[in-house]
């Protein structure tokens, strides 16, 4: 399974990547190239990562925990993938999964696993860095219009 998830992952970002690249140089076959690239990350990889996440885990909240950080990932890609493509609603997509991600996800990853001892130090150390990149993302929007 973890075959399945590395390959689906290679081939997502190598698709997206050079979906990228077709778009910068305006070589035709760009768009559909993004599509089938992000796509297949948000709606394949993810969904086998969340599966392989709930073998390892034992506590029903850290699997709630997880479900909610793979939805909202999920939502930021297709967020992406509406930006990339200039479709409408784009920016409320990206803009409130991060909002979630920054004042509801991260808070409740590390209220569940602050409490135990083994995992203390990789708590901090996690939501530290989602919290900053979740800021740095939420810091790209003009929020004035």
């Amino acid at each position: 399974m973890k075959k399945t998830l590395y390959l689906i992952g290679l081939i997502s970002t190598i698709f997206t990547f050079l979906g990228s690249f077709f778009k910068l140089m305006h070589w035709q076959g760009a768009s559909v190239i993004i599509i089938m690239g992000a796509f297949s990350f948000a709606f394949i990889f993810i969904p086998l990562l969340i599966f392989l996440k709930f073998k390892e885990v034992s506590f029903l909240f850290d699997k709630f925990i997880y479900s909610i950080g793979i939805a909202l990932g999920t939502l930021l890609m297709v967020g992406f993938i509406f930006k990339l493509m200039y479709w409408p609603w784009a920016t409320i997509l990206m803009l409130s999964s991060i909002v979630i991600f920054n004042f509801v996800y991260i808070p409740l990853y590390f209220i569940s696993r602050f409490k135990r001892e083994e995992l203390k130090f990789n708590t901090i150390v996690n939501s530290v860095v989602m919290f900053s990149f979740g800021n740095v993302l939420l810091a790209l929007f003009d929020l004035t219009a």
